[in-house]
């Protein structure tokens, strides 16, 4: 088995705590991938990755938002999201066969057409699969466009799809920048449902990555454990609801947490501190043994950047959101205490 394979399978196959870990390692163990698409990665994809992530290029975003409304599912949930996707047909939307949708009426024909798919006007399910396929501001819109296209037709290619180009930013906190709304019919041409897990979501991060390189991009698809890096990013709804300034049942149980730890002066605990030590430990020892392989078959280059991936993660902090939280709110306290009363605290006892 060449080194790439093996870089690809234990990259791909890493699993994290939540989706059960894995024993193995990149030289001598086997990759046991869950799931694998029709149409398989290029050869090469890991490493491809890891050096991007070294060169701190841009990660590339795969994610599926969340619809908890009743409106979401069935015949009418689809037809909803194909409005929104579409900005009620102001917007060109793009079928698996390369057909262009232009206005309403156009949309309005490919929903009919799917109708008659069986699909129910009313179901407890999702009918149709909302995927949204980002890059940061600056990134070219038609390489993002195109990579997007070129994903969806590997990767669903037994399914029917549209998608479209928008540019607006969807959260009031970042820019503006290209993000294709990928709308995918949960059952294929064979009746078989769609049930995405978390490695599914990376292999379709992977693959994007694959496409927008293939545009000239340069990107990134990694997983947090792979850059050293511990806090999980903010949960969408929770965002969307502190910015509407709706304070839940989440927000208020940290926010009380956080009062009492403040009170008490003290610093929340890491409640996986050894399990997430554990676990950088073994992707450390990894970098180390691809580093080695890669310099003992005269690739230097890559050696070089994976020691550096190694590096840059070792140096990452082991802190939870809850110990950032804290951090900043000690922080802005300190910043309140006049400076001459600070001064104060530090003189020395006479």
């Amino acid at each position: 088995m060449s080194l790439n394979k093996k870089i690809d399978d234990w990259f791909l196959g890493y699993k994290t705590r939540a989706v059960k870990a894995k024993d193995s390692g990149v030289l001598m163990g086997k990759s046991k991938h869950r799931r694998k698409s029709g149409i398989p990665l290029k050869p090469g994809s890991g490493l491809a990755n890891l050096t991007a992530a070294a060169k701190k290029h841009p990660e590339v975003m795969v994610k599926i938002p969340k619809r908890l409304s009743r409106f979401s599912k069935g015949m009418q949930g689809v037809v909803n999201h194909l409005d929104y996707i579409s900005r009620n047909g102001k917007i060109t939307v793009e079928t698996q066969s390369g057909e262009k949708l232009d206005g309403k009426k156009a949309v309005k024909s490919l929903t009919e057409d799917w109708k008659k798919l069986n699909i129910p006007e009313n179901s407890k399910h999702r009918e149709a699969l909302n995927i949204v396929l980002s890059m940061p501001a600056g990134t070219p819109p038609e390489a993002v466009l195109n990579a997007a296209r070129n994903f969806a037709a590997e990767q669903f290619r037994d399914h029917q799809y549209v998608f479209a180009l928008h540019h607006e930013s969807e959260k009031a906190d970042e820019p503006e920048h290209p993000h294709v709304h990928l709308c995918v019919l949960m059952r294929d041409a064979f009746g078989q449902r769609m049930n995405p897990r978390k490695n599914d979501l990376f292999e379709w991060r992977v693959r994007f990555a694959e496409k927008l390189r293939e545009e000239g991009v340069e990107c990134a698809a990694t997983r947090r454990q792979h850059r050293g890096q511990t806090i999980k990013p903010e949960n969408g709804l929770l965002r969307a609801m502190r910015q509407r300034g709706v304070a839940g049942n989440v927000h208020q149980q940290q926010a009380a947490e956080l009062i009492k730890a403040m009170q008490n002066s003290d610093r929340p605990k890491h409640p996986y501190l050894q399990e997430t030590m554990k676990t950088r430990g073994y992707i450390l020892s990894e970098y180390g043994l691809i580093a080695k392989e890669l310099y003992k078959m005269g690739h230097k280059t890559e050696a070089r950047m994976i020691s550096k991936l190694a590096k840059d993660m070792a140096g990452q902090p082991f802190t939870t959101q809850a110990q950032r939280q804290y951090d900043d709110a000690q922080g802005r306290l300190k910043s309140q205490v006049p400076q001459h009363e600070r001064g104060q605290d530090n003189e020395p006892t006479r």
